[in-house]
């Protein structure tokens, strides 16, 4: 997916006739990130392939996988794509396993499984828009730079995505309902 993904994003660039240099002074990533997603290196994050629909004036699913309907979009359980969002070394380096739910044009819904990481294991990600966590199963941590919540079943979260953040199980997986946006 990564492959086809990074593929994807070289041939728009190359329809539009920019160079890496100007992409990334376009949306504001830098060239050796973009160089590394066009290498199939690592996977953008939400944040970047929103910057990348509207600046290639593509919907956002064309990147997703995700269509979406004229007035609204419906995925069926069956139907959930795993969706390779964060780079993983081994069961997950960061302990996130995300299955795409529904997309529309800057927003995204996901299922994840929040593995559970020891303190010292947390990454902290930080990235434009904003994010809601719905928690389903299991205990799950919220960092938000030196702040930290435990969320239970039923207990929600959003917060700006451009704070450091971090997520994890604690004492045994977790599973949320997670919303991200671009501003």
């Amino acid at each position: 997916m990564r492959r086809a993904l990074s593929e994807k994003i070289k041939a728009l660039r190359s329809d539009k006739g920019m160079t890496i240099e100007e992409l990334s002074e376009k949306i504001g990533v830098s060239k050796a990130l973009l160089s590394q997603i066009e290498d199939g290196k690592i996977t953008p994050s939400i944040a970047t392939l929103i910057h990348l629909s509207r600046c290639f004036g593509v919907p956002l699913s064309q990147f997703t996988g995700v269509k979406s309907a004229e007035k609204f979009t419906v995925v069926r359980a069956h139907q959930r794509k795993e969706v390779d969002r964060r780079p993983r070394y081994g069961p997950s380096k960061t302990g996130y396993h995300y299955k795409a739910l529904a997309a529309q044009e800057g927003i995204s819904a996901f299922h994840i499984t929040f593995e559970e990481k020891e303190e010292n294991e947390k990454a902290f990600f930080q990235h434009e828009g904003k994010e809601f966590l719905f928690v389903l199963e299991g205990r799950l941590e919220l960092c938000i730079g030196d702040e930290r919540v435990i969320l239970e079943p039923g207990d929600s979260a959003s917060y700006q995505s451009s704070h450091p953040h971090s997520l994890r199980g604690v004492g045994g997986t977790a599973k949320a309902i997670a919303v991200v946006y671009g501003e």
